[in-house]
This record gives C-alpha cells, structure tokens and sequence, in this order.
C-alpha cells in the first residue's frame, strides 16, 4: 500500500492531539518581536504569544519558513514516504507557496522519485488543517488514489464559508488588511465587521454595529445564508481567546442542536500577528 504523508504549516493552526493522531507533520514560520526572531510552535507556544503580544508596543511581523529548512525537511519526508501532500497557506498572503516550488524543483533534481504535491490552500487556519485532516481520513478508509484525495480535499474545503470577527481593528489595520480610515471609523461607530475568506485572501463579508448580543446577530446571519445546510449543520470553530472560543461553541450547540463541532482550534502566532487577541471565527457547512 503506498506511504502518503500529508503536512501542513503553522498557519494551518491544527491542534497538537490531531497532529499526532493523523500524524500530520508541521513546517514551522517565524514570528519576530523586535530583532527577536521565534520559530513559530518551537520557540514560542500560543499562550507566550498571547502574552507577549498584550506587552509588546509594536505589532509583530512573521516570516515564512527558511529555504534551508524547508527543503530538509521536505527532501527526508519523500525520501521516506511515497508521496508528500503538503498544504500551504495560502500563495495570496505569503511567499510560503512559492518558496515551497522552488523547493520542490531542487528536491526533484535532488531525487527524481520524489512525488511531492503542493495545494495553494487559498485559506488559512482551520481551513486548511480540516483539509488535511479530511485527506487522511481518506487514506485511512483506504483511498490511495492521490489525485482523487486532492479532488475530494478541494470539494471538501469549498463546501465550508467562514464568518470571522475580531476584538480591534489595529492588527488589520497595521497589516495592511484595511485602511486607517476604515479602523478609526470602525472604533468610533462601534461597528463590527464580519470577514470571510475569498479568492485566498480575508475580505470584508457584513457589518455588525455594537458588540451587545454579537454572537446572536452572528448566528442569524448564518441562518440567513441560503447555502447554509440548515438541515445538516456543522461546524468549525477557531479562536484567540479560548473564553470565547467556547461561549461560541456553547452558542452553536445550543442554536442547531449539533453535539460536537467538526474542529475546535486556537488561532497560532502567524494568523494571530493579524488579527490579534479577541478574535473569533465560525466556519459553517454548506448545502
């Protein structure tokens, strides 16, 4: 039977107990604070994250993985399996992807058996670290067929829609992923944008005004959704704030009557830098 071995990176944010049961392996960012420089889940865990982004006074940077590395690690996981199947975070919001390429053509030089596939995820966090969890389900059920995985894996990631909100606009201002104008007159308006990801990047969705009742004006607009799958609901959920990780699951539970959620995750240093503490997001089914 062929030997796949899939692999994610730190921006897939995929919990440590999955990691090991599916044994997915991991490719690890870097996060700078300063002139400090942390692999991302090895120098510094979620919770020393956290803590030094609540004390720090400038918004960290993050880094993709260094070639070197990442060309070791990729060359030994196809010198060990037959094929690699390493989902990236998205090539619209880091060069992670891209260097990935340049990796693989060297490996392939290197050593030409190597059957290592890319996916340009086009997401990020739970999005991805559910797609390769539903690959190795796949291989678990004894599907070897790579090309019908990464089909079926594409399917799977497009038949979930993602609804995100953050405690403070600062981060996504300072990142660029909006404009001044916009995150000072969301502070005082008070308003709440709801993000979603599109096209691999996070893109405005809605606008929720208050934070009194957020989590009920969020579950009405899933409701609202026409491609939500009403009658077979499920749902993921990722979070920088575990409080409110699970007042959120709580809230899903109680609203849909589901009893457990597909994933339950913590969003890591690299998803982090960007939308900072506080910040919550629920991915639904769809028809």
């Amino acid at each position: 039977m062929a030997k796949i071995k899939l692999v994610v990176d730190t921006g897939a944010d995929l919990p440590k107990d999955l990691e090991k049961r599916y044994q997915i392996d991991n490719i690890h960012f870097m996060t700078i604070f300063g002139e400090t420089a942390y692999e991302a889940d090895v120098d510094i865990n979620n919770e020393e994250f956290y803590q030094k982004l609540s004390e720090s006074d400038q918004i960290p940077t993050t880094s993709q993985t260094p070639y070197q590395t990442m060309h070791d690690t990729l060359l030994t996981l196809c010198k060990e399996n037959d094929t690699v199947i390493y989902f990236v975070l998205s090539s619209k919001a880091s060069g992670q992807y891209n260097t990935a390429r340049m990796v693989r053509e060297e490996i392939l030089e290197e050593y030409p058996k190597a059957d290592l596939r890319l996916v340009d995820s086009m997401s990020f966090s739970v999005y991805i670290s559910s797609m390769a969890i539903y690959a190795a389900k796949l291989i678990e059920a004894g599907e070897t067929d790579v090309d019908l995985i990464l089909k079926k894996c594409e399917e799977y990631q497009a038949s979930w829609r993602a609804y995100i909100l953050v405690d403070t606009l600062k981060y996504l201002e300072k990142g660029g992923r909006i404009t001044k104008t916009s995150a000072i007159l969301g502070t005082v308006l008070d308003i709440k944008p709801v993000l979603t990801i599109r096209n691999g990047l996070v893109e405005p969705y809605e606008k929720l005004r208050g934070k009194k009742k957020i989590f009920q004006k969020l579950l009405a607009l899933i409701r609202e959704n026409p491609q939500f799958d009403a009658e077979h609901p499920a749902f993921m959920v990722a979070h920088s704030d575990r409080e409110r990780g699970e007042e959120m699951a709580a809230a899903l539970r109680e609203e849909f009557g589901v009893e457990e959620l597909e994933l339950f995750s913590e969003f890591g240093p690299i998803v982090g830098t960007h939308i900072g503490p506080g910040a919550l997001a629920v991915l639904c089914k769809l028809k």
